[in-house]
C-alpha cells in the first residue's frame, strides 16, 4: 500500500476554487463511502476547510489510481491547483497541517480539532494500519511542536484576526453593535475575542436555535434566527459570518436596504465561511466594507512573520516524524516477504523429511533425523532472514524486488 494526499489549499487555489471543492462535514461519510468503493483504495479520510479540502488515502497502486482518480474523486488530479504528495511527503504535509505549520495563520490551533473530528468520522469505516499510523504520528508530531517551539504559544486563529481586523475599523469595540451568524466552533472563538476586548452588544443567528441558546448561555449575549436576520441587519455596525450555509445568508439586495434605514452609517463584514455567506457584490457599496478569509491574509501577515524564527525547529520536527513513520511502514509493508521465506524453508524441510523417514521403520531414527533437519534449516537460513531484515528496513525498493525475485517471493506492486 501506497500513502498519499490530493487536495487544494490557501496556497494553490484562491476562495472562488476552493468553495468548489468544499465538502462540508456531515458529508464526509458519504464521500469516504464513495471513494473506498474502488478497488484501488484501501482507506480514506477527508479533511475540509474554509482554507483546503484534501483526500489521504491508501491505494494499492499509485500509478493505478491516478488512472482512474477522475471518477473515483470527481475532479481533476491534473489540474494546476491540486497537489499531490505520497509516501514521506504525504506524512510531512499532514503533520505540518495538523500542528498549524501549513495554515494561513502559523500557529492556530483550530486545524488540529479539524483534522481529529475527519479522522473520527474515517474511523468509522475501514482504516488500514497505514493510515491509522499516519494519523496518530500526526497528532503525535503536532503536540510535539507546540510543546517544543514557540508557534504553540499564544495562538492565534481566524477568529482572532477577524476580531483584531474588526478593531483595526472601529478601534474599541464597546460601542459597537455586533452580529455573529453561526454558533459553532469559529463562533464561539469569535465571541471569546469580542467579550476580552470589551464588546458589550454581541448577537448570535443561527439556523438552530437551540445552538445558538448554547452560547448565549455561556457568555449572555442575545440571540437571532437567521430568518429575521435580514430584518434587523440594519442595527448593526460589525457582523461576523462563520457557517456552513451552502447558500447565501446575507444579499445584496438585504443589504442596500439596511444601509438606507442606517442613513447611510458605514457597516463592516466579514465573512469567514466557505462557501461564502454573504453576497460579493456588497462590495461594491460605498458604505459597506466586505472581508472575506483570503483579506485576512493582510491583517496576519504581522503574526506570520513573528512565527516565521521558529518553523525551521517545527519542521526539523516534523520530518523526523515523517522519517520514522515511513520507515515503519516499509518494515511492515513487507514484513510477510519474511513469513513467505520461513514457509519455504519450512516446506522444503518437511518434503525431505517426508521421503527420507517414508522407508524408516525406527521412530527414534525419525526423530533424530527431525532435529537435525531443523537445526540445518534454521542455520542455512539465519543468514538470508537477517540479511532480507535489513533490505526490507532499509526501504530500498529495487532491493526489495531483487530479493523477492531471487527467493521467488510474491510482492505487491505500490509503484
Amino acid at each position: 500500500m501506497t500513502i498519499c494526499v490530493f487536495g487544494i489549499n490557501h496556497k494553490t487555489a484562491d476562495l472562488k476554487i476552493r468553495e468548489a471543492f468544499t465538502v462540508v462535514e456531515s458529508d464526509y461519510p458519504k464521500h469516504i463511502e464513495k471513494v473506498i468503493e474502488a478497488e484501488e483504495v484501501d482507506s480514506a479520510v477527508v479533511i475540509s476547510t474554509c482554507n483546503r479540502t484534501e483526500y489521504y488515502l491508501s491505494v494499492k497502486s499509485l500509478a493505478e489510481f491516478k488512472s482512474k482518480s477522475h471518477d473515483i474523486l470527481g475532479f481533476d488530479i491534473q489540474a494546476d491547483y491540486v497537489y499531490l504528495k505520497s509516501g514521506q511527503q504525504c506524512a510531512s504535509h499532514l503533520f505540518a497541517v495538523t500542528a498549524g505549520v501549513d495554515s494561513l495563520v502559523v500557529g492556530e490551533t483550530q486545524i488540529q480539532g479539524q483534522v481529529k473530528r475527519a479522522f473520527d468520522v474515517a474511523s468509522k469505516y475501514h482504516l488500514n494500519g497505514e493510515i491509522n499510523k499516519l494519523f496518530q504520528t500526526a497528532f503525535k508530531a503536532a503536540k510535539a511542536v507546540r510543546s517544543d517551539t514557540e508557534i504553540g504559544r499564544n495562538p492565534v486563529s481566524i477568529a482572532h484576526c477577524a476580531v483584531q481586523l474588526g478593531r483595526q475599523i472601529f478601534g474599541s469595540l464597546d460601542q459597537q453593535k455586533v452580529l455573529i451568524l453561526g454558533a459553532g466552533e469559529t463562533a464561539e472563538l469569535l465571541i471569546r475575542y469580542l467579550v476580552n476586548h470589551d464588546a458589550q452588544q454581541v448577537v448570535i443567528a443561527n439556523r438552530t436555535l437551540k445552538n445558538a441558546e448554547k452560547l448565549s448561555h455561556m457568555f449572555n449575549v442575545k440571540t437571532l434566527s437567521l430568518s429575521q436576520v435580514a430584518n434587523h441587519l440594519h442595527g448593526f455596525d460589525l457582523i461576523f459570518s462563520a457557517t456552513a450555509s451552502p447558500e447565501l445568508l446575507i444579499t445584496h439586495h438585504d443589504t442596500v436596504s439596511a444601509v438606507k434605514k442606517r442613513k447611510y452609517k458605514p457597516m463592516v463584514m466579514i465573512d469567514l465561511s466557505v462557501p461564502r455567506d454573504i453576497e460579493e457584490k456588497i462590495r461594491k457599496l460605498d458604505d459597506v466594507f466586505l472581508y472575506t478569509v483570503d483579506d485576512l491574509q493582510k491583517v496576519i501577515t504581522e503574526n506570520i512573520q513573528r512565527r516565521e524564527n521558529n518553523l525551521d525547529e517545527a519542521y526539523r520536527i516534523i520530518d523526523t516524524e515523517a522519517e520514522l513513520l515511513l520507515q515503519w511502514i516499509q518494515s511492515h509493508q513487507h514484513h510477510d516477504l519474511l513469513k513467505q521465506y520461513q514457509q519455504q524453508v519450512e516446506n522444503i524441510k518437511q518434503e525431505v523429511i517426508n521421503k527420507q523417514t517414508s522407508n524408516t521403520t525406527s521412530k527414534e531414527e525419525a526423530n533424530k533425523m527431525l532435529t537435525v533437519a531443523h537445526q540445518v534449516s534454521k542455520k542455512l537460513s539465519h543468514h538470508n532472514i537477517s540479511g532480507m531484515r535489513k533490505i526490507i528496513e532499509s526501504g530500498n525498493q529495487e532491493h526489495i524486488r531483487l530479493v523477492a525475485e531471487l527467493f521467488n517471493l510474491d510482492i505487491k506492486n505500490d509503484s
